[in-house]
């Protein structure tokens, strides 16, 4: 039955009683927020009816939000709530990550470049120290991508940790973050 006001005639016997009956729309369940670190992807869901379900594939469903060994490229999560409606998707990028960059010069390796997420919404892409300070950020002056080093001076060889934000093309602009570390090793 779809929304509206409707009627029930209810009968005990000869007596018959008419009875007038509303049915609403339930709040859809919205996606808030995905998070993705490495291969691994975690959905955060809001409004609806818990308990959420959820699905990669439309078909399979599990009632825990993470999904790991997440193949790079283009996905669809999937969700629904209590009421197992028609289920909310949104589809999202895990980026390619390469872990260690080697800048030397030999074509290989010598750059982060998520130049590929630029058509994304409000793409954020910044790089980090061991104490968490600042020491990179990318943006369309230096297309998505970062080469090993701070004001064209190479960084000492070592961890370094990356956070790449986004919002989807979506209806509801889901916001996407991606987090991981990355090995910098500079030849002296």
């Amino acid at each position: 039955v779809g929304v509206g006001t409707y009627w029930v005639k209810l009968k005990t016997g000869e007596c018959v009683v008419t009875q007038n009956v509303k049915v609403f729309a339930s709040e859809q369940p919205v996606i808030s927020s995905i998070d993705i670190s490495s291969n691994t992807i975690t959905v955060h869901v809001v409004g609806g009816t818990p308990s959420y379900q959820y699905s990669m594939d439309g078909v399979q469903w599990q009632d825990s939000n993470e999904f790991k060994d997440v193949p790079r490229g283009d996905s669809k999560i999937y969700v629904k709530d209590a009421y197992d409606c028609e289920p909310i998707v949104v589809t999202i990028v895990v980026p390619n990550l390469i872990n260690v960059i080697t800048p030397n010069g030999d074509g290989v390796n010598d750059v982060i470049d998520y130049s590929a997420l630029a058509g994304k919404q409000n793409l954020v892409f910044n790089i980090f120290d061991r104490y968490g300070a600042k020491i990179h950020q990318a943006d369309q002056s230096n297309k998505y991508k970062w080469d090993g080093t701070i004001a064209g001076r190479k960084i000492p060889t070592g961890s370094y940790w990356f956070s790449v934000s986004w919002n989807e093309n979506d209806k509801k602009n889901t916001p996407v973050k991606y987090a991981g570390w990355i090995l910098v090793k500079n030849r002296e």
